[in-house]
């Protein structure tokens, strides 16, 4: 057998321990991958660095790795279940194709990390720092972020079924269709997060922070964000249908052409806030501040408006039948060309602009059916 070329199974039980790692340190020292070989339940804690190392089916199953330094790793359909990584430094690791079934990186530093197509369950990433590092395809079910700081790291395709992440903060997070209706959410701190295609519908989440978020095309329907900041976020085509927002603070938020039927937004902060073509029949806006938004095409027949401000609104072309009104505060409000056919103003105050003829018209204009006026010859 050449020198080096150890496989699983092959180590002696006691002293070979010492000899097998020396070789694989020579391997990681002269560029060459490690293939095959068991160093399971043996104890790296001490080790100063495995900088480099190239394994590839080489197991490691309930190994201690505690603290070491593995810059630049490479980890290739190895079987790591049960491993620790506590406290490691895992700055542009690569793991592919492994499983990391109850793996601990307890307070690891994961930095720059790739996770290809890994076994993941119940591992356990509490309290880690992970910054620029990607999970595509790994199933993560039960797994534990709790505490962690994450800056920078994408789940692509990711089972995300019951993973808890309680207390984390997270920036520049991107999680693509994640499935978070049974996930541990409780004091979550999301700062420019992409979460497209979400699934939090009928999830309490009013310890959660979602400024700056994308979560376009997200189900949020029967969710409670009752007092949740919204600030900035992207919310586009999503459904929050019979959603709790009231009390929620979303300046600026985009609720373009999502679905918003009879939802609660009471004494909401939407100033600025856009809700373009969106659905709104039957939400109550009650006490909202609504100040420069924009509402244009908007659905909202029997909609809530009691006691808000809609001063410098724009709601042209909005749907409002039957909208409720009373009370609220108009100033240069925009009701262009809108339907207000059963509206009740009663009690309310201020100045509207109703529909402008001219612009209608020339809104209404089609050059493709305007017959050209007959030369005259």
């Amino acid at each position: 057998m050449p020198e080096g070329d150890m496989r699983a199974g092959d180590m002696p039980e006691a002293g070979g321990f010492a000899a097998a790692r020396a070789d694989l340190l020579e391997h990681a020292r002269l560029g060459l991958v490690y293939e095959g070989g068991d160093f399971s339940l043996t104890d790296w804690t001490g080790t100063p660095s495995l900088a480099g190392v190239q394994c590839v089916g080489t197991a490691f199953r309930g190994a201690r790795l505690d603290r070491v330094a593995l810059p630049g790793a490479l980890f290739l359909r190895c079987d790591l279940a049960g491993a620790c990584f506590a406290g490691a430094e895992l700055r542009d690791v690569r793991f592919v194709e492994c499983d990391l079934t109850g793996v601990s990186f307890e307070g690891a530093r994961i930095s720059g990390a790739a996770f290809l197509q890994c076994a993941m369950a119940r591992a356990r990433l509490t309290g880690a720092q992970v910054s620029d590092s990607s999970f595509l395809r790994c199933a993560l079910p039960q797994a534990r972020f709790a505490g962690a700081r994450i800056d920078g790291a994408a789940l692509l395709e990711c089972d995300l079924a019951g993973i808890d992440l309680s207390q984390v903060v997270a920036t520049r997070l991107m999680a693509s269709k994640a499935d978070l209706r049974a996930a541990e959410i409780a004091g979550l701190v999301c700062d420019t997060v992409l979460l497209v295609d979400a699934d939090l519908s009928g999830r309490d989440l009013t310890q959660v922070v979602l400024a700056r978020v994308n979560m376009m095309g997200a189900d949020l329907s029967g969710a409670d964000l009752t007092g949740v900041d919204l600030s900035g976020s992207f919310l586009k085509g999503c459904n929050l249908a019979g959603a709790n927002l009231s009390g929620v603070t979303a300046p600026q938020a985009h609720f373009a052409q999502s679905n918003l039927s009879g939802a609660r937004l009471v004494g909401a902060r939407l100033g600025g806030a856009n809700f373009g073509e969106a659905r709104l029949a039957q939400a109550d806006f009650s006490g909202a501040d609504l100040e420069m938004a924009v509402m244009t095409g908007a659905s909202a027949p029997a909609a809530r408006f009691a006691g808000a401000n809609l001063s410098y609104a724009v709601l042209a072309g909005a749907r409002l039948e039957a909208a409720d009104f009373t009370g609220a505060r108009f100033l240069r409000t925009d009701l262009h060309r809108a339907n207000t056919t059963g509206m009740l103003r009663l009690g309310a105050g201020g100045e509207t602009l109703d529909t402008d003829p001219q612009r209608a018209v020339a809104e209404l204009y089609t050059p493709q059916h305007v017959r050209p006026a007959a030369r005259e010859t």
